[in-house]
């Protein structure tokens, strides 16, 4: 049974994204984001970069989110991208590793109070070969019909899979059931977490999955309001109102709001409870942070 690992390239630099994510694995799909693939036996290793980062914020913070850990370049001159950057990786809470030539004492010095001032320093990426956790989630980046299959869609296993597998999905909470799986264009009866799938789905047609974004397995609760603790950064001078709630590789819009002691997530969407939500204001300035904080559920 295939298993793996996802993990994200990030730079303002669309071609030094690229470069470093070729160091962990062999493109694979071109597009606004970039798959890179790397299988050592039935490990598959994924790498993703976006090619419309720093003009779009959604998009890094998706690829993300739906990562177990990221690598974070530094290079020679700094501007507000590496600031972003490092509130990215402190918001996201992932393991996050800097790809810079750059002393340490310098590194640690300018991203003071960030993840990034404690985080290891490497010249080239490394992969451990881990398995991510699973979480009982499938991402969704596509869905369509094949002649003779029927409905599929591709994305992300962040949970164990076999044949015949009901999942629920997200936002129809329409029920189907997991008729075939493929993996690098080949069958395969189940699949680990961390792995790109293509799924052919039982029950279902496809103007009902064409909107969708997430599977869950039954039993992972999915839901539109959260109560917890809101951490904002100081310097987006904003506490409450509307932003884009991101989690498992999926933005969400909706209000935050002081709720007591705590903060209330009202989103248009439902999503599974996760460890922490990525909070951005998408409609800062350019050259402001866009990333406004996190959410502990």
């Amino acid at each position: 049974m295939y298993k793996g690992n996802i993990m994200s390239v990030l730079a303002g630099n669309k071609d030094m994204a690229k470069t470093i994510a070729e160091k962990l694995g062999k493109l694979h799909e071109d597009g606004k984001i970039r798959i890179f693939y790397r299988r050592n036996g039935d490990y598959i290793r994924s790498i993703l970069s976006s090619t419309e980062y720093p003009e779009k914020i959604l998009d890094i913070a998706e690829i993300a989110t739906l990562s177990s850990k990221i690598f974070i370049h530094v290079g020679d001159s700094l501007s507000w991208i590496d600031g972003e950057l490092a509130l990215l990786s402190t918001a996201s809470g992932l393991p996050t590793f800097i790809v810079t030539n750059r002393g340490e004492t310098e590194i640690r010095k300018i991203f003071k109070s960030t993840s990034l001032e404690t985080s290891p320093i490497v010249q080239e990426p490394v992969d451990e070969e881990s398995v991510m956790e699973d979480n009982g989630v499938v991402y969704i980046d596509k869905a369509f019909v094949v002649r003779g299959v029927g409905v599929v869609v591709t994305g992300f296993s962040m949970t164990e899979l076999k044949v015949h597998d009901k999942l629920v999905l997200l936002p129809s909470m329409k029920e189907t059931e997991i008729k075939s799986i493929q993996v690098l264009d080949e069958d395969q009866e189940g699949v680990g977490p961390g792995v790109r799938v293509g799924l052919a789905l039982r029950n279902v047609k496809e103007e009902e999955v064409k909107d969708s974004y997430l599977m869950v397995k039954p039993g992972v609760k999915a839901q539109k309001e959260f109560t917890g603790k809101a951490i904002m950064f100081p310097w987006t001078q904003v506490s409450e109102g509307q932003f884009h709630f991101v989690s498992y590789g999926v933005s969400v819009t909706g209000s935050l709001q002081k709720n007591g002691e705590e903060y209330k997530v009202t989103l248009n969407q439902p999503i599974p409870k996760p460890k922490r939500i990525v909070i951005l204001n998408v409609n800062t300035k350019q050259g402001k942070p866009r990333v406004a904080g996190y959410f502990l559920p």
